[in-house]
């Protein structure tokens, strides 16, 4: 994302599908950090309601997204949802983030490891899960 935050073609765009994005810090920490490190990158807050969120994660293989954070709402019926599954997915029955590899939605499951990998860092005072699946997700879709 540039300076004017604005999309261009290169962008690379996630999702946050839930029933209340918008109130979410979820996608406002995220694309600040896309912003400060320089990544072309934006994740679009998606208020998706119940009985449209089939279609709609069903239609991320043809949409201009590369991945989807899933809210907790609508967890276990997004991996049902999926093409393949990571084996933390499918143990836990659900799954909290979607990429998009080759037209094939691929659900994983990392708020664990998410928090395995930034809960004892002395930055985050508050909100630490939140903080911890934004620093992994942004790990995650930069390779970093």
């Amino acid at each position: 994302m540039n300076n004017d935050n604005t999309i261009t073609v290169a962008t690379k765009l996630y999702g946050y599908i839930a029933e209340n994005a918008h109130s979410s810090r979820f996608s406002v920490t995220l694309n600040k950090l896309y912003k400060e490190n320089g990544i072309d990158a934006m994740m679009i807050p998606m208020n998706i309601r119940s009985d449209d969120v089939a279609f709609t994660i069903s239609q991320m293989r043809s949409s201009k997204l590369s991945g989807a954070i899933i809210g907790s709402e609508y967890q276990e019926e997004a991996l049902s949802l999926v093409d393949e599954a990571s084996s933390e997915a499918l143990e836990g029955g659900y799954c909290d983030s979607i990429m998009i590899r080759e037209g094939k939605l691929i659900g994983d499951l990392i708020m664990t490891r998410a928090l395995e990998r930034y809960a004892d860092r002395d930055d985050f005072v508050d909100d630490v899960a939140m903080r911890s699946q934004c620093h992994y997700f942004y790990d995650l879709t930069t390779g970093e």
